[in-house]
């Protein structure tokens, strides 16, 4: 079902090893650091079932995709947004109850049409983000010989396919006791299905046409990665009390997400582009584990030791590998078949 090939040397695990570890990063990375999931919550089976049977086939598939299509690191930035449609919009159904606790004031903040808009779009940008694409370029980064090449079979693809569209289905039907309108999930599919042809066809294009300036210091990229999702968290979360009003609050998280892609793109096909995202991914990280550390302090216990946890992973990651080729943060690039 795998796609086996030979290991380079003795220490590199081989391709079911390190689908292993995408799965795991990619499901404690977004529910841990966010308390979503509180610590004690990981010895409980049924809770195992629900996060691994989405965030595990999510991220395969969304790699999976990339490489074949080569759709580089836009396209997998798209496809992360679709998962969290699949996620949040088919399976939980965040993205149009009007009256979840985890919602807050974002369930009646820029709802239209029965849709909670500032908490889809936020959301979306966080599962992208530490659902989709940072576990996959720490994999990458840690395991640089899987860039580009596929680490399932066609029937390993059609596998992971079958089980998160499975999974989210019976969220959707079992999980919470609300029902959006036909046409919500009607769009929602219609939705998903756009953003991952352009992922294929158009993310691309578009990417390689925004201006590349020269990129700052790892520094400045690190301190970005943390202020931009630390003041995500206060632009989309309050923006009741900060915002006003939900164009105010599109219009900053606007500005913010533009501000980033720049950034990004000035470290794009660069000989040590890599280590600036790298850079960007840690202070993220860092924005969240400070995020660990209130949660704490608002009564959900071990959530320090979760944000620790994480920061000292990504340090341990930063001791790679210092040589990275020039086309390194596009991994699709050059897509081989196993």
């Amino acid at each position: 079902m795998l796609a086996v090939t030979g290991n380079p040397s003795p220490s590199v695990p081989s391709n079911r090893q390190i689908v292993l570890y995408l799965v795991l990063l990619a499901t404690l990375l977004p529910e841990g650091i966010t308390g979503a999931t509180p610590p004690w919550k990981w010895i409980d089976p049924v809770q195992l079932v629900l996060v691994f049977s989405l965030y595990g086939p999510g991220v395969l598939l969304v790699r999976e995709l990339s490489v074949r299509w080569r759709t580089g690191w836009p396209g997998i930035a798209l496809l992360g947004a679709a998962y969290a449609i699949v996620e949040e919009g088919i399976a939980v159904k965040t993205f149009f109850h009007p009256t979840l606790t985890m919602l807050g004031d974002l369930g009646w903040y820029g709802r239209w049409l029965d849709v909670n808009w500032v908490w889809s779009v936020w959301l979306s940008l966080f599962h992208a983000a530490f659902s989709i694409a940072f576990p996959i370029f720490l994999v990458e980064w840690r395991w640089h010989h899987v860039r580009g090449r596929s680490l399932l079979g066609i029937r390993g693809t059609v596998l992971v396919a079958t089980i998160l569209a499975f999974a989210a289905m019976f969220d959707h039907l079992f999980l919470i006791p609300y029902w959006p309108g036909w046409p919500h999930v009607l769009g929602a599919l219609i939705a998903i299905a756009a953003l991952a042809s352009a992922s294929r066809s158009l993310a691309r294009r578009v990417w390689d046409r925004l201006p590349a300036g020269r990129a700052p210091s790892r520094k400045i990229y690190a301190a970005a990665g943390f202020l931009f999702w630390g003041l995500s968290i206060l632009v989309y979360a309050a923006g009741p009390a900060l915002g006003g009003h939900p164009a105010v609050t599109f219009a900053e998280g606007g500005a913010m997400i533009g501000s980033v892609l720049l950034l990004l793109r000035c470290a794009s096909g660069r000989p040590e582009g890599e280590r600036y995202v790298f850079a960007f991914v840690a202070g993220s990280v860092g924005a969240f584990a400070v995020w660990a550390a209130f949660a704490e302090l608002a009564g959900i216990r071990g959530m320090s030791l979760v944000g620790i946890a994480f920061v000292l992973l990504v340090l341990r990651l930063d001791r790679g590998p210092r040589q990275r080729p020039a086309e390194a943060i596009t991994p699709s690039a050059a897509s081989r078949e196993p």
